[in-house]
């Protein structure tokens, strides 16, 4: 049941008694009472539905609630009955039916949040035959209160069977209201804005440091509440990049940057690490559970709950931490400290490096690692060189992302393409054996709390399972390390590194 929907053109008010003239020569036109309803626009964090061209929008007004999606301006789903949804809610929350087919895949492990709300004055008019028979719905739909609501609309319904009368309709209702474009999906993430190689290097990290300040302020409330585990996920990453940078930007910044700022990120990194690694297990445990042959997914359900127990007495930790003073104290005084490092770069010391030499510097000097400890790995190497070497890989990908203003955006998605199916395999490899680890440490742990046999046994299973899924990443390193060193990746990488000025 597709839905078209117009609007008064340029912002103007409805005049909908110069509609209801416009419409009378071809139908009977019978309006419903006004009702005050409240929209609520549901979406997860990073605006997945909006990306995908979607709106989810619950709508309650007169004791009843329903949910409405719409796809590229017209509404592909409703579910009116028993929604009973209190946000922030996950998808699976939704009623069953074709809304939470449609919503559910793209929210994927997000939370749904409200990210807009307004309340509008509603009114259903009826267009009939001249025998009484509805043939047409129209939904007048005006803001209640003055702000920023989105502007009234008329929507055009079809009644099944009479689609010639609709499309009659919404030609009379287009001559004096515009169509509402299709929704576009939101814009992509803005590019990486380029900037001069000859810029103080205090420059680009002060900036790109600030960037990262934004990110993890922005995803710290939802972290604390534990809205969904993609917050504590994302102040991670934001950390993990401070620490990146603040690492590469050791010869250009001050000494007290390093000293002061290093050890404040890490103790945050390693506070935020026990939750993180636990979501994952538990993000992971039902396609863990599809890997059984032996055991049934049944089994694993006291590991389940081992693992809720276990999260919720980190989480505890976690918490604490997060609204502690040391936090508040960094939140604080980083800012500050930031703005400093600005300041500086326009000094003596300031221009001592540039943005440049300080990429060219790191970027010679991690690929230059990943080259000499891959080239020394061999059939009889013992898995820490792999290890090893995936951090080499880990510094290289990170100086490729904080150089980018420099690089270019071109260059440095072509750059990770190349290092991305290296990567992969080496992460598939130590995933597996940190896992394989991390399993029998809770084996050790269930068996002291009485686990029931089959619980072990699936667990077990689940370790097979990941040592051969270990082995096979073993057996496809050369050939994805030789792809990464191939005649082609290299001129690549010396392009890049000719493009830079040379080091101070």
């Amino acid at each position: 049941m597709a839905v078209r929907i117009a609007r008064p053109p340029g912002g103007a008010a409805l005049d909908l008694d110069a509609l209801r003239v416009l419409l009378t020569p071809a139908f009977e036109v019978s309006a419903g009472r006004q009702s005050v309803v409240r929209r609520t626009v549901l979406d997860t964090f990073d605006r997945r539905l909006a990306r995908a061209g979607q709106r989810l929008v619950l709508v309650a007004g007169a004791g009843d609630e329903r949910l409405e999606l719409t796809r590229n301006g017209r509404t592909v789903a409703q579910a009116l009955d028993g929604t009973a949804l209190r946000v922030p809610a996950m998808a699976g929350a939704l009623p069953d039916g074709t809304l939470k087919d449609r919503v559910a895949p793209r929210a994927g492990i997000r939370a749904l949040l409200a990210v807009g709300e307004h309340r509008r004055r509603t009114c259903r008019v009826e267009l009939r035959h001249a025998n009484g028979e509805t043939v047409v719905r129209l939904d007048v739909d005006e803001p209640a209160e003055d702000g920023a609501a989105p502007p009234p609309t008329v929507a055009v319904w079809p009644v099944p069977g009479h689609r010639r009368e609709a499309d009659h309709a919404w030609r009379l209702v287009t001559t004096m209201l515009e169509p509402v474009p299709c929704e576009p999906a939101a814009p992509p993430a803005a590019r990486v804005r380029p900037i001069d190689p000859g810029v103080p290097a205090q420059t680009l990290l002060a900036a790109e440091l600030t960037r990262f300040l934004g990110q993890l302020r922005d995803n710290l409330p939802g972290a604390v509440a534990d809205i969904d585990t993609e917050f504590l996920h994302h102040v991670r990453v934001a950390v993990r990049r401070t620490r990146s940078s603040l690492k590469l930007g050791r010869p250009a910044l001050p000494p007290h940057v390093r000293d002061v700022w290093e050890p404040q990120f890490k103790w945050l990194g390693d506070r935020t690490t026990p939750v993180r690694d636990l979501d994952v297990y538990q993000l992971g445990l039902p396609e863990m559970a599809g890997w059984l042959d032996a055991a049934a997914a049944a089994d694993l359900e006291p590991f389940r709950v081992h693992l809720a127990h276990r999260r919720a007495a980190e989480r505890r930790a976690l918490v604490g931490a997060l609204r502690g003073a040391r936090l508040r104290q960094l939140l604080d005084d980083w800012p500050g400290a930031l703005a400093e490092l600005a300041d500086s770069a326009h000094g003596p010391d300031g221009a001592a490096w540039s943005a440049g030499a300080l990429a060219r510097a790191n970027l010679a000097r991690a690929h230059r690692r990943v080259v000499r400890d891959g080239t020394a790995i061999s059939d009889a190497s013992p898995p820490e060189d792999l290890h090893d070497l995936r951090k080499r890989c880990k510094e290289l990908r990170y100086a490729l992302d904080m150089f980018a203003p420099v690089l270019g955006d071109a260059a440095v998605r072509t750059a990770i393409k190349d290092l991305k199916k290296l990567q992969n395999v080496l992460g598939r490899f130590q995933d597996s054996e940190v896992q394989i680890t991390t399993l029998r440490g809770f084996a050790h742990e269930m068996v002291a709390g009485r686990a029931p046999a089959d619980t072990l046994l699936a667990m077990g299973e689940l370790t097979g399972r990941l040592h051969a899924e270990q082995q096979r990443a073993r057996a496809e390193f050369a050939g994805a390390f030789a792809a990464y060193v191939r005649p082609a990746g290299r001129r690549r990488m010396a392009r890049l590194l000719a493009d830079l000025p040379a080091v101070c």
